[in-house]
């Protein structure tokens, strides 16, 4: 039988990565985040029950909460799941899906 490693303080306190190279990591999704296009997402007040306030989501481990009614600034990608969420979106039978005219 294979001799199992057990976890001791000692080893759980080991990074499998210099704490320098983490550093440099985020830094380099900060500025690939940063020179990202962006565009200006407004989520009207008829999804909230649909999500609630604010709404939640993330794309590729990158969380955002955007609230409703106000118009912020997203990365590309962000804007087009939010679409998508707003598309799928289940409306109840008194409430209509607004058109980017009466959004914007």
């Amino acid at each position: 039988m294979p001799e199992q490693k057990v976890n001791t303080s000692a080893t759980l306190k080991q990074s499998t990565k210099p704490e320098v190279e983490i550093r440099a990591e985020l830094e380099k999704a900060a500025k690939q985040l940063k020179s990202e296009v962006t565009h200006e997402l407004l989520i009207p007040d008829v999804y909230r029950a649909a999500f609630g306030d604010p709404v939640m989501f993330s794309v590729n481990g990158v969380r955002v909460e955007i609230p409703i009614g106000e118009k912020v600034m997203v990365s590309e990608a962000h804007y087009k799941h939010a679409q998508r969420l707003m598309q799928g979106a289940v409306l109840n039978k008194t409430q209509r899906r607004p058109e980017p005219k009466d959004i914007y």
